[in-house]
């Protein structure tokens, strides 16, 4: 039997002509993966998943135990399987977490991201437990290294030393993690007042109910920390800045069915952003904006691919914050902590950049902030939380800049991920696919236009899996 580093055990193992899959990161993306991986597969199976965290599935997102961060999608909408309708949901009713007035409303149940978590991984359990006779899944707690193609298959290096050969190695690490966005002074890094990760183990413990907060960014995770500080008591003034200013919409009506894009695809930058405007336009205004919105996530991958290099530049450079605050959307309970903090007063939004930040006399925390209009100022704060989203950057990565550098991967057009093609295959430095290198999820969102939502990526992955497995 196979353990993992906890002691549970994985599933039995298969015998030695087993297909030997290595599965970097195992977040919500790497367990769908290994869920889709097994049915679609028609022998011996040997599963390695290498994610330094001790439950599968996971990952950033749903490791919160925080039970105001909310999925920002209703659970019906949570299935990770097509020809499962309301698999997620059942689950949830089964095990308590609904009914539940607190996550309901017209438009659907938003859990607690922590049970959606519990779900992923209990359909991965499931799934293994029906085929143990055939497919073994070896958790390794650690991260890769080198990824390197060697006599025909490919060997990863990991961090703790380990070796191990693979047959297919598929690249699940998500999101990189979000850069420091200004100039640290001496000590602030150090200070308990500077949280530049929300989500560490009690990150926002040492904020007291008074104090006065700096959030930078604007965007899901500073709505996720204002509705932790709110539910821990805080009552003292946040500010929250970004460049733009912009915040997350409130979801509207699911529907995404609508012939948003027509005979005439668009092919630059402004006819996109003019298509989504004369749509929303035309659109029955009981409706509104969301189904253009949710339609268009349908044909993005092929509109995306039918741009040209440049415009999808533009897009990035000029549209993909606006499109991100429509795209994801919050919670209705999340969106009405902010409202009722905003009209109370705790909470501001100001238009701002933060171009450094020093500890004070007073050890309190002075940011120098740049806002959009008018002279740089100084102004002091408690406390400081980091919630500026994902580092753009994917070289930050060593793994990513180690592929790179040796022409077995490639940055996309956009420079957000690594590139592949529709098959979710990595290609190399000359385009071309490498066989046996695979890539899903956010790290893959400038080669598709979009690979961040949940749902997205789980029909993304069932849909290319069998190419995966095929010889």
């Amino acid at each position: 039997m196979s353990r993992n580093l906890r002691g549970h055990v994985l599933a039995t193992p298969p015998t030695s002509s087993a297909l030997r899959l290595a599965i970097i990161g195992g977040g919500f993306t790497g367990a769908v993966l290994c869920i889709h991986a097994v049915p679609a597969s028609t022998g011996p199976l040997d599963i390695t998943v290498l994610e330094p965290r001790a439950e599968l599935g996971r990952g950033v997102a749903y490791s919160t135990r925080d039970h105001s961060h909310r999925i920002n999608v209703p659970s019906d909408r949570l299935d990770i399987a097509a020809g499962e309708s309301g698999a997620a949901t059942a689950w949830l009713y089964a095990r308590g977490v609904l009914p539940d007035p607190a996550c309901e409303d017209e438009t659907g149940a938003y859990v607690p991201r922590a049970a959606y978590g519990s779900y992923i991984g209990a359909v991965l359990a499931q799934t293994l437990a029906t085929s143990s006779d055939r497919v073994r899944l070896h958790h390794l707690r650690t991260t890769a290294q080198e990824v390197q193609a060697v006599d025909g298959a490919w060997m990863i290096v990991t961090r703790s030393g380990e070796r191990i050969t693979a047959d297919r190695v598929a690249l699940c690490f998500g999101h990189a993690t979000p850069a420091r966005p200004c100039r640290l002074g001496p000590g602030v890094a150090e200070s308990r007042r500077f949280v530049a990760d929300p989500w560490a183990a009690h990150a926002l413990a040492g904020i007291g109910p008074d104090t006065s907060v700096l959030v930078v960014g604007t965007g899901l995770t500073m709505a996720d920390v204002v509705t932790s500080l709110d539910a821990g008591g805080h009552r003292g003034p946040i500010t929250a800045i970004s460049r733009r200013g912009l915040l997350p919409k409130a979801h509207g009506i699911f529907r995404m069915d609508l012939d948003v894009v027509g005979a005439q695809p668009p092919r630059t930058a402004l006819d996109l952003l003019r298509l989504v405007r004369r749509e929303v336009a035309a659109i029955d205004p009981a409706l509104g904006w969301h189904p253009v919105v949710d339609s268009l996530r349908v044909a993005l991958p092929d509109l995306w691919s039918g741009l040209p290099a440049a415009e999808k530049r533009r897009v990035v450079q000029r549209l993909l914050p606006f499109w991100e605050v429509h795209r994801f959307r919050i919670a209705p309970q999340i969106e009405a902590a902010l409202t009722r903090a905003r009209a109370e007063g705790r909470l501001t939004v100001e238009r701002a950049a933060v171009t450094g930040l020093d500890l004070g006399p007073d050890g309190r925390l002075e940011a120098e902030l740049r806002p959009s209009r008018g002279e740089t100022e100084r102004r002091r704060f408690d406390a400081v939380v980091l919630c500026t989203g994902p580092e753009r950057d994917v070289t930050r990565n060593p793994l990513v800049a180690a592929l790179i550098a040796d022409g077995t991967a490639s940055l996309d057009a956009v420079g957000l991920g690594l590139a592949v093609d529709r098959l979710s295959r990595v290609l190399d430095a000359t385009g071309r696919p490498r066989p046996g290198l695979y890539a899903f999820g956010p790290m893959t969102r400038g080669s598709f236009g979009e690979m961040t939502g949940a749902p997205d990526i789980a029909h993304h992955i069932e849909t290319t899996v069998g190419g995966l497995l095929a010889n």
